[in-house]
């Protein structure tokens, strides 16, 4: 067939293959060129929680080892990105965000506490954070948000029921001591108490008052837990049992409770919380007391007994110890007596942090009458705490504390079976002998008026 052809046309034949071969050659390497650049991707970003950046949070592109981590200002560079790669954001306690790059220069990346990884991280002794399920001991964590719910006065009687193995032991009335108990009592002279470690400060919560079955040891003064503000607290972490708080020392046999306050993390706005609450209380469960017979013994009628087994009270008249006539019948002397207790509660917060520095103040008052007549407490906090970061990488850590409490109590109660216990007189009152015969306590010389006499009389509650 070719043999027809002249040689022109073999020459113009062979030009356009010649031609149509430089085409394909002149278009391969822009191809090429393409996929290099895309290898060569850049992305810079920064990682914030709820309350400002996140230092150590992990960026790594997905399926590779190609990661950095953020700085103490939660930025971040992540070089040779391609298109299509996913990238993915995590740090300890927040749920991992993934993105996928498509070619922009920098993203902004919001994490999300992740509820379920934080009740594994707990604080351990010094303030070690450690998974949960990698201790050899029981240990425990509540968020300071737990223990401001039932709005107690006395932090320690808000531990009630949130702490399994955790027994608080109630005083009665305003001011009274409340103990801490882990896992039952191991001594039987001893402290049975947990060590309190507050910021790494140790703390005894020490009870006084009644320590004998007589309680002849005078009033009760509180427990020194009850000083502490719980609007202040971040968190408590209980480590029950020796093994779980030996790097504490022999103090801590009964295990420790671990308190970390507020430090001041940066907050929308200006920082500003106020926050307050009201509280009433009144007897629960009144004992059932018998109201056929009155006072005296054997039948007989005798104003100078504390006893109830004289006369049937059937409102008959009859004289009292002053030789005034009365009524003689029941009288519900544990209705008229206590009364409903309140307590007011406000306080104040300001937190903020900037570039590493962060401020906390509170100004806490409570204002608390208890169901004892006369019973009143007022308590007064005031908290400044200032933290910073400085030097090279910010490694170096100030922290500085200032705590003012003022604390004004009356008539505090008394425990025990002794003669100036109001419990004691109440209970133990004739039945029919009225309580508000005596709500005006003194005479114009400045004397307790009662009616008992005896060498160890009751005094009026």
């Amino acid at each position: 067939m070719f043999t027809n052809l002249k040689p022109v046309s073999l020459l113009v034949v062979a030009g356009l293959l010649c031609f149509s071969g430089n085409l394909y050659a002149d278009r391969a390497p822009v191809k090429h060129d393409a996929k290099i650049s895309q290898q060569q991707g850049k992305l810079t970003g920064t990682v914030e929680d709820d309350f400002g950046p996140v230092a150590g949070a992990s960026v790594v592109v997905k399926g590779t080892t190609n990661g950095t981590i953020t700085d103490f200002d939660g930025n971040f560079t992540l070089d040779e990105v391609k298109n299509g790669d996913v990238i993915s954001i995590s740090f300890l306690g927040y749920v991992t965000q993934e993105i996928t790059y498509t070619g922009q220069a920098s993203v902004a990346v919001k994490l999300v506490e992740d509820t379920q990884t934080l009740d594994e991280v707990v604080v351990t002794a010094l303030g070690i954070k450690r998974e949960k399920k990698a201790l050899g001991y029981a240990t425990q964590e509540l968020k300071g948000d737990a223990l401001v719910s039932a709005r107690e006065s006395n932090v320690t009687n808000a531990l009630s029921g949130k702490v399994s193995g955790l027994q608080v032991v109630r005083g009665s009335g305003v001011g009274s001591s409340s103990k801490i108990v882990l896992r039952g009592y191991s001594s039987l002279t001893g402290s049975n108490q947990p060590l309190i470690v507050i910021d790494g400060v140790p703390m005894d919560n020490f009870v006084s008052g009644v320590k004998d079955p007589y309680g002849n040891n005078g009033v009760d003064m509180g427990n020194g837990l009850a000083d502490i503000n719980p609007e202040d607290i971040e968190s408590m972490s209980v480590l029950k049992g020796a093994s779980a708080a030996a790097l504490y020392g022999s103090r801590a046999g009964n295990g420790v409770i671990l308190i970390t306050t507020k430090s001041g993390r940066k907050q929308s706005g200006l920082g500003i919380t106020v926050n307050a609450g009201v509280t009433t209380e009144s007897i629960f469960l009144k004992p059932h007391l018998q109201n056929e017979f009155g006072q005296g013994e054997n039948g007989i009628y005798d104003v100078r007994l504390r006893e109830n087994w004289g006369p049937v009270a059937d409102g008959s008249t009859r004289e009292d110890w002053l030789g005034n006539s009365f009524s003689y019948r029941p009288y519900d002397n544990i209705g008229n007596f206590f009364n409903t207790g309140t307590s007011f509660n406000e306080g104040i917060i300001f937190q903020q942090n900037y570039d590493g520095t962060g401020v906390f103040a509170s100004v806490n008052r409570s204002d608390d009458k208890g169901i004892v007549p006369g019973a009143q407490q007022n308590k007064t906090s005031i908290n400044l705490r200032g933290t910073t970061e400085f030097g090279e990488n910010k490694r170096w850590k100030l922290d500085a504390k200032i705590n003012y409490i003022n604390t004004q109590m009356k008539n505090r109660p008394l425990q025990g079976i002794n003669q100036g216990s109001m419990f004691n007189t109440i209970y133990n009152l004739p039945r029919t002998l009225d309580i508000t015969r005596f709500r005006d306590c003194l005479d114009q010389d400045g004397n307790m008026i009662w009616w008992d006499t005896k060498d160890t009389p009751q005094e009026n509650p």
